[in-house]
């Protein structure tokens, strides 16, 4: 019976500790998670605030909206991850504003 007890209590220092350690894991890679998700929508939010700004700037200095995007990537530095990204750019006409659409790739 004795025996059994010191066993008893040394499995549980053991496992105490794995158990403890296993949920950390858990928490952290949850977190890591939420993170990279976030990060992926800030990440889009700032490429359409981009976008917005060279089309806004490129009608403003011109008279007119970019016919289409690599005009903007040329004179208004506009750059962007084309493998994670595509942007449907339909240019409907000098005095009318561009629709844009922002996809992301998987």
């Amino acid at each position: 019976m004795l025996f059994s007890v010191k066993k008893e209590k040394k499995l549980r220092t053991v496992l105490l500790p794995i158990l403890l350690l296993a949920a950390a894991l858990c928490i952290l890679i949850a977190a890591s998670a939420s993170l990279a998700s976030t990060n992926r929508e800030r990440e889009t939010e700032i490429l359409s605030n981009a976008l917005e700004r060279s089309i806004t700037q490129c009608y403003a200095l011109e008279g007119s909206y970019p016919p289409d995007l690599d005009y903007l990537k040329e004179h208004y530095g506009l750059t962007y991850n084309s493998d994670r990204y595509f942007i449907d750019y339909r240019y409907i006409g000098g005095n009318f504003r561009p629709n844009t659409i922002i996809i992301e790739r998987d």
